[in-house]
């Protein structure tokens, strides 16, 4: 079903991107969001944690280095990495039973944070949003699947 999911997103952003003007952030993230939408606090997650990359490196890498191209997705990358890190060792041992915090993956909010650099924070996550919600309708139509 992954791989299913992966490609259906992929191509669902493909086709929407010239029609919208926008990207969905990064070409497999639609379809790890589509997995996971059973699980609202991990979407949440997953976005609060990529809001936190791009500010960082926003407004912090990016104004003591010059940030592009590779080296750019490699910090974003990294970034969001360590953020949910940090979140997974302040939030879990503390969370028995509470809301299911965890961020989907470990480079998904880099790689959302990183497109949000490009094209901005609101169409990145509303287009973002939009893929990964139409990829989960698909799945659900081609495979009557529900988690």
């Amino acid at each position: 079903m992954v791989d299913a999911a992966i490609a259906l997103g992929i191509a669902i952003g493909l086709v929407l991107a010239p029609l919208i003007g926008f990207t969905a952030a990064g070409l497999v993230v639609p379809g790890y969001l589509a997995l996971h939408f059973a699980s609202f606090e991990r979407i949440v997650a997953t976005f609060a944690v990529a809001l936190a990359t791009w500010a960082v490196v926003e407004l912090g890498v990016s104004r003591l280095v010059i940030l592009y191209g590779r080296r750019r997705l490699g910090v974003t990358v990294l970034t969001g990495f360590a953020l949910t890190a940090a979140l997974n060792l302040v939030w879990h041992p503390f969370a028995a039973g509470g809301a299911d915090l965890r961020v989907i993956g470990h480079i998904v909010p880099g790689l959302i944070a990183n497109e949000a650099l490009h094209q901005g924070v609101v169409p990145t996550f509303a287009m973002t949003l939009l893929v990964a919600s139409l990829t989960r309708v698909a799945l659900l139509l081609l495979f009557a699947w529900a988690p």
